[in-house]
């Protein structure tokens, strides 16, 4: 599968999740990504944990806004979370906050996809 939109879209999203991870991993996070059909249609599911605090489950929806932080202490805008979210909202895709199995914040980014094919061999 393959993501249905602009590379530097994936690239921007990918990055804003990397970069939230590791800057609240303890020690470990990583990316994961898997095909899936939801609802009749292709999407690729793009998972970033890490093992930090987390996200408490009732503060997700806010920790999405524009401009809100839930930790004032540490330098930031408040914006990664929420281009992520407007970016993959614009191609029909989502962001999911959740708790990870590691122990901190499970970003769970889907979106369309296409099938991919590989080039046919001669």
């Amino acid at each position: 599968m393959v993501f249905a939109g602009e590379s530097h879209d994936l690239e921007e999203m990918l990055g804003n999740l990397l970069e939230n991870a590791a800057k609240w991993s303890r020690s470990v996070f990583r990316l994961s990504a898997r095909p899936e059909e939801r609802d009749g249609r292709a999407v690729v599911i793009l998972a970033v944990e890490d093992d930090g605090p987390g996200i408490p489950q009732d503060q997700a929806e806010r920790a999405i806004k524009r401009g809100q932080r839930l930790d004032e202490t540490v330098p930031g805008t408040g914006l990664g979370l929420s281009i992520v979210s407007e970016t993959a909202g614009e191609y029909g895709g989502e962001l999911r906050l959740a708790r990870a199995n590691i122990g901190g914040l499970r970003a769970e980014l889907i979106l369309p996809s296409i099938p991919f094919s590989a080039p046919q061999r001669r």
